[in-house]
């Protein structure tokens, strides 16, 4: 093989690799376990486009709350959030199923955490983490929460979610450039 053609096979490598980490970006495919802090809130969020989430296993028994509106944050607080829909939830589940159109200006790269916050009296109903799915038997547990004086759940888990593949995909970079520089040098 030419050298030219080693470092062409390489760029195409490279290439495949950083579209997917920028796939990474966008997280779709991302999903997390909402924990049930009040009103009967349970359900999968996942990400399903850069403009809407979907809930599967949907339950909200209680919707009374008087300003409940979908919310994400870049943190594990959701108390440090901001609103990422514009619908205000007004009714308790009726399907198993919910979706939650990104109408607020946000997309999912601009959070990490998802959860129903009602913002008239700062009362978070439940929350997920969303994380990368592998496709394997992962354990889909949120990361341990702790509360703080305000009873709101903090996460323990400070890994940022996101960049893990993003920095293995530039770490198998460096590898293909290194073994590319290699071969070259062989020949």
């Amino acid at each position: 093989m030419k050298p030219t053609q080693i470092l062409l096979t390489l760029l195409s490598f490279a290439s495949a690799a950083v579209q997917a980490a920028d796939s990474d970006k966008d997280k779709k495919g991302w999903s997390g376990k909402l924990s049930t802090l009040d009103g009967g809130l349970e359900g999968t969020v996942t990400v399903s486009a850069p403009d809407k989430l979907v809930v599967t296993d949907y339950k909200l028994e209680d919707a009374s709350a008087p300003a409940l509106y979908w919310w994400g944050s870049a943190t594990s607080s959701l108390s440090d959030g901001f609103r990422i829909s514009n619908k205000h939830v007004t009714e308790k589940a009726t399907s198993d199923t919910t979706e939650i159109m990104l109408d607020a200006g946000k997309t999912p790269s601009d959070f990490m955490t998802v959860g129903l916050w009602c913002e008239k009296f700062s009362a978070n109903f439940g929350q997920a983490t969303l994380m990368a799915q592998t496709g394997g038997n992962e354990d889909m547990t949120p990361p341990p929460t702790m509360t703080t004086g305000s009873g709101m759940p903090q996460s323990t888990d400070n890994k940022m979610n996101g960049a893990r593949g993003i920095v293995g995909a530039v770490e198998w970079i460096w590898v293909m450039a290194g073994l590319g520089a290699f071969t070259f040098l062989l020949m």
